[in-house]
C-alpha cells in the first residue's frame, strides 16, 4: 500500500474525528441551555440566562448545575439544577455578577 495514500487517509480520519468531537460536545452545550432556560421560565416567563456554571459540586458529594439568570424587572438569581432532568433544587437572589 501507498504509504503516502495511508497517511492521507489518516489525516482526513483524525479531522473527521475532531469535527465529529466538537459537532457531539455543541449539541450537547445546546440541550443543556435549552434545558435550563426551560426550567428557568416555568419560574420566570421573561428572565434571561446571565451564565452557566456546568457542574458545581455540593458539600454532600453531588453534582449540580447552577445558573445566573436576570428578570425583567432587573433582578438576579442564582439558581441550583439536578443534572439529569434540570429541575430547580434552590433559587436564591444574588447580584447581577
Amino acid at each position: 500500500m501507498n504509504k503516502t495514500a495511508l497517511l492521507t487517509g489518516l489525516r482526513w480520519g483524525f479531522i473527521f474525528l475532531v469535527a465529529f468531537v466538537i459537532f457531539v460536545y455543541s449539541y450537547k452545550r445546546v440541550m443543556l441551555h435549552s434545558g435550563i432556560e426551560s426550567a428557568i421560565h416555568k419560574v420566570s416567563p421573561q428572565a434571561t440566562i446571565v451564565g452557566i456554571i456546568q457542574t458545581h459540586t455540593t458539600t454532600s458529594k453531588n453534582k449540580i448545575y447552577r445558573a445566573l439568570y436576570k428578570t425583567t424587572e432587573g433582578k438576579c438569581f442564582n439558581a441550583s439544577f439536578k443534572r439529569k432532568d434540570y429541575t430547580i433544587l434552590e433559587n436564591q437572589e444574588s447580584t447581577c455578577q
